[in-house]
C-alpha cells in the first residue's frame, strides 16, 4: 500500500513561479490552438476579449509543469487519473506570471496497491494571486 504519511486533507502547497510569455503564447497558440485571439493582436482587439490571450491549454500545461515541481507527493511522481471541472475564471493575458497552489481535498485508499488524492489547483497571476483556473485532479499514489 502507497505510504500517505505526511499527506492530510486541507494540507496546501505552493508552487514556484513562470512567466507565460508574449512570444511563447503566440507559439504555442500556432501550434496546438491556432484561433485569433491568441495568435493575432489586430485580430484580437476586435474579439470578445479586446486584446490578445493566452490560450487557457497553455496555462494548463504550465500548471502542469509548476505542479510537478512543486512535488505534492514529495519523490512521488505525479500520475493523473482524472482532470476535472475546469473552470477559467479570468483571461490571461501574455507577460502574465503564473503560480499554483495545491490543497489536498480527499485521500482514497483502494483494497489494491494504490491510493488516489483529490487535488483542488488553482492556478493563480502570482503578483496578485487572482485565480485564473479552478481545477480538480484525482491523482494516483504509487
Amino acid at each position: 500500500m502507497v505510504e500517505t504519511e505526511g499527506l492530510a486533507v486541507g494540507q496546501s502547497i505552493s508552487s514556484g513561479s513562470m512567466r507565460l510569455t508574449k512570444d511563447a503564447a503566440i507559439e504555442f497558440a500556432r501550434e496546438f490552438y491556432p484561433q485569433p485571439m491568441h495568435i493575432n493582436e489586430i485580430a484580437a482587439a476586435g474579439s470578445f476579449f479586446g486584446s490578445l490571450v493566452a490560450s487557457g491549454w497553455h496555462a494548463l500545461a504550465i500548471t502542469m509543469r509548476l505542479a510537478v515541481e512543486a512535488r505534492p507527493f514529495g519523490d512521488q511522481p505525479l500520475i493523473g487519473a482524472e482532470i476535472s471541472d475546469i473552470r477559467y475564471t479570468k483571461p490571461i493575458p501574455p507577460e502574465t506570471c503564473l503560480s499554483v497552489r495545491i490543497t489536498h481535498e480527499a485521500i482514497e485508499e483502494d483494497k489494491g496497491k494504490f491510493g488516489y488524492s483529490i487535488l483542488r489547483v488553482l492556478t493563480l497571476d502570482a503578483d496578485t494571486e487572482v485565480v485564473l483556473i479552478r481545477q480538480k485532479w484525482r491523482m494516483l499514489r504509487t
